[in-house]
């Protein structure tokens, strides 16, 4: 595929779904090739490039189980052993779950504690650690774990808490030095302090008249990367 058909293809399909800006690349050997559409802000216009950066979203949870996977690899991690064997003093609501849940039942998403819990711990070092502490009143017990599969969100910064005390590094040094170094990323930020060094992509909302506005906010907590 040459870059004229690559743009256009891009072109058709961010028109299609109403996308503002999009950057797409395709490998296949060791050739790359490349497009960006649009604009990355629908405000100032900015345009899209190759080199922009988008907010990856859940995506991150790739990155963690990678992290975990990591570990395994290891040694450090048993995928069966209670999530309590790598984080002394872990706990949700329901005790036996604390005592019993699994790191594997963490990585797919069968833990059966409540996944929506956004709460922000603020930007600290502490971040990820203090979400985690807060799980044994917030985290509430839908189904018993392996029961059945349900989206988790808290269970991955579990699995990310896991990261930093096996490793002694935050999260986000550990995914640099694991994973972003070692593929040769470059255009990588964990934080808005560090996208803003970036060409940035503003997330869009249809506006009351139906047309894209940027929307309300850019960053979400720390504890939510995970």
């Amino acid at each position: 595929m040459t870059p004229r058909e690559l743009q256009a293809r891009l072109a058709e399909a961010a028109g299609r779904h109403d996308i503002p800006g999009a950057v797409l690349a395709v490998r296949r050997g060791a050739d790359v090739v490349e497009a960006a559409y649009g604009v990355l802000d629908v405000e100032t216009g900015y345009p899209a490039t190759v080199d922009s950066v988008f907010q990856t979203g859940s995506i991150t949870k790739v990155w963690t189980a990678t992290l975990i996977m990591q570990l395994v690899d290891e040694g450090l991690v048993a995928l069966d052993a209670p999530v309590a064997r790598y984080l002394p003093g872990f706990r949700v609501v329901d005790e036996d779950v604390s005592a019993s849940v699994t790191v594997r039942q963490l990585l797919c998403h069968v833990g059966g504690f409540e996944g929506d819990i956004f709460d922000d711990h603020g930007p600290g070092d502490d971040a990820v650690e203090r979400f985690v502490a807060d799980l044994a009143v917030r985290a509430g017990q839908l189904f018993p774990p392996g029961e059945r599969w349900s989206y988790c969100n808290s269970g991955y910064v579990v699995l990310g808490r896991i990261v930093e005390v096996l490793t002694g590094q935050t999260w986000e040094a550990a995914l640099r030095e694991r994973i972003a170094v070692p593929l040769g990323m470059t255009h990588v930020a964990t934080s808005p302090a560090e996208a803003i060094r970036h060409r940035v992509s503003m997330g869009h909302l249809p506006g009351p008249d139906g047309a894209l506005v940027k929307a309300p906010a850019w960053a979400m907590p720390r504890t939510t990367g995970t």
